[in-house]
């Protein structure tokens, strides 16, 4: 009897080693989604943040304009490990194949958060992450929801 209930425990604990990060986890980190304060609504859903950083989605709505994703190559590791359980040498390499079979852009990149700040500014269409003490009024953060 104890060997059937072991079993059950194990299985869960393997399972929850693979999961992905969840929402709590990404709210629970330093990291904030920004857009371009002109963009409409406040908050995004965390399964279509996925599909934008994955680059599934790539326009705003149905017939929107072209979705600009944003990098902060000196924060990036943390973001993808939280939100995709990946480095950001496998999220250049996922972005890279999906360029070659796709032809979809890659993200812009950025060497920091100043940067970042005065590009997703310029441009209505973008979103990025920053560290959430790097946050100016520049940017409209994005509340992430499931």
């Amino acid at each position: 009897m104890k060997t059937s209930l072991c079993v059950p425990a194990i299985v869960l604990a393997l399972i929850s080693l693979f999961a992905v990060p969840s929402i709590a986890q990404l709210a629970g980190s330093d990291y904030v989604i920004v857009a371009n304060k002109q963009m409409s609504g406040s908050s995004i859903d965390m399964a279509a943040l996925k599909g934008i950083y994955l680059r599934e989605i790539r326009s705003w709505g149905s017939g929107g304009s072209k979705i600009i994703v944003v990098d902060l190559s000196t924060s990036a590791s943390g973001f993808y490990q939280n939100l995709f359980g990946k480095t950001y040498v496998q999220m250049q390499a996922y972005w890279l194949n999906m360029r070659i079979k796709y032809s979809v852009d890659l993200p812009v990149t950025k060497k920091d958060a100043e940067s970042l700040k005065q590009f997703v500014a310029e441009n209505k269409d973008a979103i990025g992450f920053l560290k959430s003490n790097e946050v100016d009024d520049r940017v409209k953060v994005l509340k992430v929801v499931n």
